[in-house]
Formats: structure tokens, sequence, C-alpha cells
């Protein structure tokens, strides 16, 4: 089959497309114009260079194509115009899916973010059938919900649309904000990162970066169009996930615990300074507090209806550590306006 693949050059758009080729199928890679390509060149890979936001650079792009995984995103704590996030997640994912319909292509994998759902509240867990509507402030999450509600209207043109919620996810590839978690791990191990958000016992869900590629191929083949799937891995503690690293790398870490209110004075900080430079934060109030919230999720939907089951947090910090050389980093300021995911 051919598969149209946008975020083609992203950190898991790249995952993604070596596992369609692994399995034979042909890839149309639709990538910002100028961007890096060099983990593209595939004789079954065909580039597409344009905007998600214009419909002709979209319905060139989907010649020939069976059916389309759309990972193309804004991906970004902070924009000096926070407008960019619906036009580039909302109205970018509309522009595709209308293409789509009028291609004809039957079905769309729609990669959104778990952290819609909110953080777990009083010791539950989040599901697909979280509502946290009401608590979503920040531009990129209500981007993000919008996005699903945009994506589920052309249901009812015919087109079978998924969409997916990848977790905190980690492992080698490009480096980018889509990847922050593994460059904590690597920035431990090097001394350039050294603290704990809090305590340490805020929970978080984690994912290897392949076990997500392999989830949005299990949602193609074997999903229920109209469906949402979380594609998550492990809960587990900050405290764990350290100790996990410092068990399989055999060192000893001095981390600092940051106790919450700090970190979310620093996000205050960091916001005015990006109001009055137009540079970005390096952590916002909105991410100080997921760094100190439990983000406890159920994986029970993926395993039961996609048959996923990702590795082992143990399993992929190892696997992680040794592909940490020879990462390339496209994007290494993260100041791009357009990241794909």
């Amino acid at each position: 089959m051919k598969y149209l693949v946008t975020g083609a050059n992203g950190y898991i758009g790249t995952h993604l497309i070596q596992a369609l080729l692994k399995r034979g199928h042909t890839v149309n890679a639709f990538i910002l114009p100028g961007t890096n390509t060099s983990d593209l060149d595939h004789p079954n890979i065909t580039l597409y260079e344009g905007d998600i936001l214009r419909y002709v650079d979209v319905a060139r792009a989907l010649k020939d194509c069976d059916a389309a995984f759309h990972l193309a995103s804004l991906l970004s704590p902070w924009e000096k115009d926070p407008g960019q996030f619906h036009r580039i997640n909302v109205i970018g994912t509309q522009t595709l899916l209308r293409a789509c319909v009028y291609q004809q292509v039957r079905r769309v994998v729609v990669s959104s973010s778990c952290g819609i759902f909110g953080p777990s509240r009083n010791g539950l867990m989040v599901s697909e059938k979280t509502d946290n509507y009401a608590n979503l402030h920040e531009p990129y999450e209500l981007s993000k919900y919008h996005q699903m509600e945009v994506a589920k209207n052309f249901l009812d043109e015919g087109l079978e649309v998924l969409l997916v919620y990848p977790t905190r996810v980690y492992g080698p590839g490009i480096k980018s904000m889509g990847n922050t978690m593994t460059s904590i791990l690597e920035g431990t191990l090097n001394g350039t990162w050294r603290f704990i958000p809090g305590n340490g016992q805020s929970i978080g869900n984690y994912v290897y970066v392949t076990d997500v590629a392999k989830g949005m191929l299990l949602a193609m083949e074997r999903g229920i169009s109209g469906e949402d799937y979380i594609l998550g891995g492990q809960n587990a503690t900050y405290n764990d996930l350290f100790e996990i690293l410092q068990h399989l790398s055999r060192r000893q870490f001095n981390l600092y615990r940051i106790p919450p209110f700090l970190i979310r004075f620093i996000g205050k900080m960091e916001e005015l300074r990006a109001r009055w430079t137009g540079r970005k934060p390096l952590i916002t109030v909105n991410s100080a507090e997921k760094f100190t919230t439990d983000w406890l999720v159920s994986t029970r939907k993926a395993r039961e209806e996609l048959d996923f089951h990702p590795i082992p947090l143990e399993e992929g910090i190892r696997r992680t550590i040794e592909g940490f050389e020879g990462i390339p980093q496209i994007y290494p300021e993260w100041q791009s306006s357009q990241v794909t995911a």
C-alpha cells in the first residue's frame, strides 16, 4: 500500500516511516520546505515539500495514496502569536482531511496529544473517556482538542478517521520539541541536567518511540473508525526513571530536588521574558504544572482493541542509552515556527 505521512521528517515520523518500509509499503513523505531529509533517502519514499495549510500542496502529496498518517503539528510550549496553534493544528488538519475526501483516500490516523485528557485526579487513571475540556487553557492543548473535534466531523463524510494520543515519548531519534524526555535522560548522563521536579514522586507515563510508531500502524490496521487510542507505556515516578537510568549506566547522579512553587515561579518569569524579548521560554507555567502533577494513564483500550504491547521502561531506557551517539539535531534551538512530530 501507499501511505501519506505528514511531518515525515520529525521525531515520530521518521520512526513511523521506517516501520512502514519494513512492511513493504511505499510512502509519500510530506515535509516543510528546506528541512532535513537525511533520514528519508530510500527508493520507496517520494518527498513532497509544502505547507499543511495549502490545499494544493496537500492534494499533490496524496497522489495515489490509499491512506494517510497525519503527524505534522506545531508542538511548542509558547508562541509569540498563539493563533499559530489553531492555524496549523486545527485548520491544517481540516485541510488534509478535506483533501483526503476529494482524493478518495479512505482512512486516516491523526496523531494528537494525551495532554488534552489532563492530569490524573484523586489517584484515578486518565483514559480516552476522560473529559478535561473545562480545564484546558493553553493554546497548544486547546488546538489539539479542537483538532479532535474537526477530525471527527469528517466521519459524516464517509472518511474513516482514528485519533491516537501518545504519552511522554522517549528513545533515540531527532532532537526536537517532541523528544524532550530523551534530552533529559541524555543531559542527566552528561551532567547538564541535574534536577528532579518536586520530591520525585510525580507520576508520568513513558512510551518508547518505536512502540508509538507500531501503535499508529496497529490503529491503521485494526482500529475502529471514530475511536480514540492512547498510545502509552509504563506509569512511573521521576525517582523510578532516574533510578533505572542510574542502574543501567552504572553511574551516581547528584540531582537536586526543585520545589514545585519554585518551578512555577521560574515558568512565570520565563513567560514574562518571552513576552518582552519574543524568544521562547525555557519553561512555562503550564509546563511547570505538568512537571509537578500526576499523569497516571490507562492504556487498556489500545491493549485490548489494537493488541498494543509496548516494551517495559527499563528496556526502553537501555535502548535509548545505546542509541545516544549520532543523534542528529535538526532544530538546535527549538525555534522553528512549525515543528513536525
